[in-house]
């Protein structure tokens, strides 16, 4: 039986060649994140603006929104404002979420907040629809 030496340079190599794939290749995933923005009495907020890792869309009036196919590397910033209302921001892993934000008016001591719930991708296509 044979063994095989592998130097330090090899190794270097090696490390630098994984290492550089992104150079050649996308290393973005693309996500679909859908969801609902409301205030604090569960009343539908049309035309926040919702922003996720740098893409901004509107609500509809219903406070719906939808993006397809957003690019991110590890994780997804998302942030969720309106006029008179506390803003509302998270991070998350990449993944298919369906999010449920509520916004709480600007002079509450409460926080905005929101409900992530990871999704299938066929659930997404009710959303399709809202603010595209």
């Amino acid at each position: 039986m044979k063994v095989m030496r592998v130097d330090r340079r090899t190794c270097l190599v090696v490390t630098l060649l994984a290492g550089c794939v992104c150079l050649f290749t996308s290393c973005d995933r693309q996500v679909l994140v859908a969801g609902h923005v409301s205030d604090s009495q569960h009343r539908p907020l049309g035309h926040a603006t919702v922003d996720l890792n740098g893409v901004k869309k509107e609500t509809d009036e219903n406070g719906c929104f939808y993006f397809g196919e957003v690019s991110g590397s590890s994780e997804m910033i998302l942030r969720v404002a309106k006029v008179g209302h506390r803003q509302y921001q998270d991070s998350k892993a990449l993944g298919t979420y369906i999010i449920v934000v509520t916004l709480v008016p600007e002079d509450s001591e409460q926080q905005s907040s929101a409900v992530w719930q990871r999704s299938m991708v066929g659930e997404m296509s009710k959303y399709k629809n809202c603010s595209e």
